[in-house]
């Protein structure tokens, strides 16, 4: 997967989140608040998953399981940043291979309205620890989703112990998305789910996902964290 399609299916939803964020200062102006600091898993050509804290820390501390757990192609952290004093949005981009990119995105705003430029290459990193971080959680081997154990076997010689792999698949996921926002939950962050199809969506809600961290592919909000968690 080449980086300018990774973008492309991470620049919508993080150009959201920071819109939210906008509109959260200005409702609060006496406690204006960056955008959280967002992971964002991409994997079979969509985002699969992200998770918003508002510490970079605990933001990369989420890169691990989500890289064991998820099997991405690619995991991508987004936060606001200052390029020679101007607002910009910062992507760090670690593929499965751990070849990397920083991509710089500048961000005005202009009669109230949020204006954003075309993602350009960025260089070195200011913070070259993001892109670490992400190199060695990319360097675990992912859980293998075809060993996941049925729930639903009677006991009948020759029955087969394991889901199939796509049903295995989603219960991982969503194994996976339930553990991060439960690590996450109590610093206002969240961890949400896009699930592939309606099916298995209702899967991932059937092996435990919180019904608050599930979104559908085509939902503008995939990687928008509310404080309210809705």
């Amino acid at each position: 997967m080449q980086t300018a399609d990774i973008m492309a299916l991470v620049v919508p939803p993080t150009v959201e989140l920071l819109r939210r964020a906008r509109a959260a200062e200005g409702a609060r102006p006496q406690e204006p608040e960056p955008m959280f600091a967002t992971l964002i898993a991409v994997r079979n050509g969509r985002v699969v998953a992200s998770v918003s804290t508002p510490r970079m820390s605990i933001t990369l501390n989420c890169a691990l399981p989500m890289a064991v757990g998820l099997d991405p192609e690619a995991l991508v952290v987004a936060a606001q940043a200052q390029v020679e004093g101007r607002p910009a949005l910062a992507y760090s981009v670690m593929k499965r291979d751990r070849t990397a990119k920083f991509v710089l995105q500048p961000v005005a705003e202009q009669d109230g309205e949020l204006v954003v430029g075309r993602p350009v290459d960025g260089g070195e990193p200011a913070d070259p620890h993001i892109l670490q971080t992400l190199a060695e959680a990319m360097g675990q081997r992912p859980v293998d989703v075809t060993k996941v154990a049925r729930k639903d076997l009677g006991g009948t010689f020759g029955e087969d112990t394991f889901l199939p792999p796509e049903e295995g698949r989603v219960v991982v996921d969503a194994g996976t998305v339930k553990t991060l926002e439960q690590r996450v939950k109590g610093v206002r962050g969240q961890a949400l789910y896009v699930a592939r199809s309606p099916e298995a969506g209702r899967l991932a809600l059937e092996a435990g996902l919180p019904r608050t961290s599930l979104l559908t592919s085509d939902s503008p909000e995939v990687v928008a964290a509310t404080e309210d968690g809705s």
